[in-house]
């Protein structure tokens, strides 16, 4: 099949072509112009602005694709208090130049819109986990773009019956992530500091008390597949592992494979006011509906996410 992908150059967006490749599939990638250079090997790339709904829908309708994952978007819940007005035009704004795309092109396509567990906000420790029904209340500029995107879906559904299924990603991580997170920022400064042979490393974080629902990058994108192969485009689905762990956990569990000594000190500079301590959602509709569940052991994760940070700083790709 023809699967296009916006966001293909992210992190998510990586891991998804690579197992749309292994499956057989031809990945066409939407990229913004200039970059179509940065798709992986084997991917078709069509340079548009995701936010350009001329651009997208041509793009639609000239490959028309049997499948459709919309990932591009502005991906940090920090970065949105400095940006707001960026992250909605990119978030909102692109999701529905890809909805008018398919209203004009691509009805009868299967299409994932993927937003973000970020989208309930604050929700109250005695509530979860999280489940389509749990209210929306966004705190940031992020997640409040996400849920209008969530919504803008659910709204083209019912007007226009495109076939967009909508899915709330919570938090996956692994190799290829962004050094702005806190998992792979530690791998990171681990692997610089082993390359330059130091006796030792401090890492600074947040609070790593704070407890979020982790999966693997390649689980989370596996769950994508399935839905659009199997999804209700009447239905919300939660992708995330149905329980939470201490970010401190994942810390000790990179600092324990490290080749030097790691310490760990928390900076309260770069705590969040107001964090959500836990969260974590019910992916029983998508086990139901798919057959899914997370397959890739945390440890399997933070080892293959320090060897790729390890290859990149050798590369002096850092």
């Amino acid at each position: 099949m023809d699967v296009l992908v916006t966001g293909a150059t992210g992190f998510a967006g990586r891991h998804l072509g690579a197992l749309c490749a292994s499956l057989g599939h031809t990945v066409h990638a939407l990229v913004r112009p200039g970059r179509e250079g940065a798709v992986g090997e084997g991917v078709v790339a069509h340079a548009a602005s995701v936010t350009d709904a001329a651009a997208v829908a041509e793009v639609v309708r000239r490959v028309a694709p049997d499948r459709i994952v919309h990932l591009a978007g502005a991906s940090s819940v920090g970065r949105s208090f400095a940006d707001p007005a960026g992250t909605w035009e990119v978030n909102l704004g692109g999701t529905i130049a890809l909805l008018e795309a398919l209203r004009l092109h691509a009805t009868d396509v299967p299409a994932l819109v993927v937003t973000s567990g970020e989208i309930h906000g604050r929700v109250p420790l005695e509530d979860l986990p999280v489940t389509a029904d749990t209210p929306l209340r966004p705190v940031s500029p992020y997640g409040a773009s996400k849920a209008a995107a969530d919504l803008a879906a659910l709204q083209y559904r019912a007007s226009y019956g495109v076939r967009a299924i909508r899915v709330r990603a919570f938090n996956h991580v692994g190799p290829g992530q962004d050094a702005r997170f806190v998992l792979p920022n530690v791998a990171r400064q681990i692997a610089a500091a082993e390359l330059a042979g130091r006796d030792g490393v401090e890492v600074r974080v947040g609070n790593v008390e704070t407890r979020r629902d982790f999966i693997d990058v390649r689980d989370m994108v596996r769950a994508y597949w399935l839905l659009l192969e199997r999804g209700d485009p009447d239905a919300v689905y939660l992708a995330c592992g149905g329980r939470s762990m201490p970010v401190r956990e994942l810390v000790e569990g990179l600092a324990g494979i490290a080749r030097i000594p790691v310490t760990v000190s928390s900076d309260p500079a770069l705590r969040r006011e107001g964090e959500q301590p836990d969260l974590y959602g019910s992916p029983e509709r998508l086990r139901a509906d798919t057959g899914w569940s997370p397959e890739i052991p945390i440890q399997t994760t933070l080892a293959d996410t320090l060897d790729w940070w390890r290859e990149r700083v050798a590369a002096g790709e850092d």
